[in-house]
């Protein structure tokens, strides 16, 4: 198998030759195109991993760049570029020029950070704060909707676009399910459906793949809640195993899709050996089973990482 093939067998929870593995980390966000272009692929070919997963580093922040939102009504009046967004525009050339430059070699997903974070962003970015939108989601939720249904009518369309610029699908980036933030209630009418609406836009195209991370921030010690997720339309799921107190294995019969993850990106990735890696790694795989498994980690690892520790999880999960 190639490394389309066996992605493609993986989302299909079909047998691969091995177990694919892929690992991904941010990059400054002042990067241009052809730097991030540089980065991603040194990474893709250094690593030798099954997939080239595009960072986006601008967080949503050129997006909503000038809006300001002192009060929860505000939201009601926003207006978004579209595509004519700068950062869309860098975003759809990294995409084809990744397609073009490795396209042939292994699928390519640009990560898509959730209508809801994108929202958040909006406050952060503006000199305000996420503690003020929660604030303002309680306030009045009506308001925050309108806001957050434009940012995802506008991220469905960049889904579009990244697709047609050659994308395999989207990593997706699903946030705030951390414990304590939402009711489930709350989730639902709030955050839900708009996941669902730009996941549901890849779906309407033959053979185009959902990677679903399920995100935790760091004021919540990293923890999230995966079974928020369960009926989401994913083909391959990621979460914190070593916070969220639920296992790859459960993940698997949680969710009924092959799954992704099982390296401790605040552990074992920093701190082990190269030998610790290959045997953590071996010690997974040998557990859990050969199919509807990708090796990675938790979620990004730093920057400053030795590749050659990425490199030693990629290599043995082929040794199994």
């Amino acid at each position: 198998m190639n490394k389309r093939e066996r992605m493609k067998a993986l989302f299909s929870n079909e047998e691969t030759d091995y177990v694919p593995a892929g690992f991904w980390f941010h990059y400054p966000a002042d990067y241009t195109v052809e730097q991030h272009l540089e980065g991603h692929l040194k990474l893709f070919r250094e690593t030798d991993q099954d997939i080239i997963k595009l960072m986006d580093d601008n967080f949503g922040n050129l997006l909503t760049k000038g809006i300001s939102i002192d009060k929860a009504s505000d939201w009601r009046h926003i207006k978004l570029p579209g595509r004519n967004c700068v950062h869309f525009q860098r975003m759809e050339e990294l995409v084809r020029k990744t397609v073009d430059q490795a396209g042939q070699e292994a699928m390519i997903f640009p990560t898509m950070w959730s209508p809801f974070k994108i929202a958040s962003f909006t406050y952060v970015f503006g000199g305000s704060s996420d503690e003020k939108f929660m604030q303002h989601c309680k306030e009045d939720p009506d308001s925050v909707l309108a806001g957050v249904q434009a940012i995802a009518d506008t991220l469905e369309d960049w889904a579009e676009g990244f697709l047609e610029a050659g994308a395999d699908g989207l990593y997706y980036s699903g946030q705030f399910s951390e414990p304590g933030r939402f009711t489930e209630e709350g989730w639902e009418k709030l955050v839900k459906p708009f996941d669902l609406q730009i996941l549901n836009r890849v779906h309407c195209h033959e053979e185009k793949y959902n990677i679903v991370h399920i995100c935790g921030e760091a004021e919540h010690n990293f923890t999230a809640s995966p079974q928020r997720y369960k009926d989401y339309p994913g083909d391959l799921f990621n979460w914190d195993v070593h916070r969220d107190n639920f296992t790859l294995e459960q993940g698997r019969e949680y969710f009924g899709k092959p799954v992704l993850g099982g390296l401790d990106n605040h552990g074992i990735l920093i701190e082990g050996s190269l030998e610790d890696i290959a045997g953590e790694t071996h010690r997974i795989i040998k557990g859990f089973g050969k199919k509807g498994l990708m090796i990675g980690a938790d979620c990004t690892v730093p920057a400053d990482i030795d590749i050659n520790r990425l490199r030693a999880a990629v290599m043995a999960a082929r040794e199994v």
